[in-house]
């Protein structure tokens, strides 16, 4: 029953992403070959370089990033995820120091501390670099954070992702790179989220490890 409350909130989160608006396409590539990645749809993302392609994941370097951040309420039947979605998704929409609405960008970002650490989960709308001096937050519980270059282990997979999904492939992802002897922090697991749920085809998930 758990498992199925979280799914819940999981179908719901999706739902709002149907209300994002128009995207705006980015004008530089954002991988290796200069070319914007596919699963990005029309919708900016952070530039990565691939670094190298394993069998089943691969390691990418990304430039340093910017991200607006709240904490990852999960609540009954996951609507505290909802309630996270909206802190972000009202930034985007005006409630900020200038007044402004930003396009919707992927992925939406999750990372969740697998360690006792002190760290709550989180939940991060990637803001484009196009925003140089980004607006602050309105809400207290809404904050812009800096992410400096970092390279990450990416296991990708497509369909409908669950947190369930999430959890067995971030599992998956964290085996096969003890298998081959990869340095990775385990202290947090992230998962990017890249579709509405209104796309039916070709749907991108990943879940990500930084590499040490």
């Amino acid at each position: 029953l758990p498992c199925r409350m979280n799914n819940m909130g999981t179908l719901l989160l999706l739902s709002l992403l149907s209300l994002c608006g128009t995207a705006v396409r980015a004008e530089e590539g954002a991988s290796t070959d200069g070319k914007f990645p596919e699963f990005c749809g029309d919708r900016e993302c952070p530039k990565f370089h691939l670094v190298q392609q394993y069998d089943s994941f691969e390691l990418r370097a990304y430039e340093g990033t910017q991200w607006v951040t709240t904490e990852l309420d999960d609540g009954f039947l996951g609507f505290g995820m909802v309630t996270s979605f909206r802190r972000l998704f009202n930034y985007i929409s005006g409630k900020n120091s200038q007044g402004i609405k930003i396009e919707m960008t992927v992925p939406v970002l999750m990372q969740y501390p697998s360690k006792d650490t002190g760290r709550n989960a989180t939940m991060s709308f990637f803001l484009s670099p196009s925003l140089v001096n980004p607006p602050q937050p309105l809400d207290p519980a809404v904050h812009l954070e800096n992410s400096p270059p970092l390279s990450v282990y990416v296991l990708s997979f497509g369909g409908y992702a669950l947190d369930y999904d999430y959890k067995k492939k971030a599992k998956a992802l964290a085996e096969k790179l003890g298998n081959q002897g990869l340095s990775f922090d385990d202290s947090v697991r992230t998962t990017a989220g890249y579709n509405d749920p209104f796309t039916l085809l070709n749907r991108h998930n990943e879940v990500w490890y930084k590499a040490k």
